[in-house]
């Protein structure tokens, strides 16, 4: 099992993606987390601050490249920054629920 990051540069394109994976049964759940601050490293060395906004879902690891797959055909311009990071643990009712209610691997 993993925590899905999406992290995007609009808020729209964030409940979007949010939408868009629940209702294919990609994540179980959304959290929005509305400015996010990203701060990157631009060329030459200088340092930028930007505004973003992450949407969190849990899923199974399995399904990480069908949704970077389907996220990648639907963005094929703006693609949302997009990551894992893996749950080591979770209690027997929320795993359960996690791996009925995802798409069958």
């Amino acid at each position: 099992m993993i925590l899905l990051h999406v992290i995007a540069n609009q808020e729209k394109q964030a409940i979007e993606v949010a939408d868009f994976l629940m209702e294919q049964k990609l994540i179980l759940d959304a959290v929005i987390l509305e400015k996010v601050t990203v701060r990157e490293r631009l060329k030459k060395g200088v340092f930028e601050t930007f505004q973003n906004t992450m949407v969190m879902g849990k899923t199974k690891a399995l399904l990480f490249p069908q949704i970077d797959r389907k996220l990648r055909k639907k963005y094929p311009e703006n693609m949302p920054l997009l990551y894992s990071v893996p749950i080591v643990d979770m209690n027997w009712e929320q795993a359960n629920k996690l791996i009925s209610e995802t798409a069958k691997v």
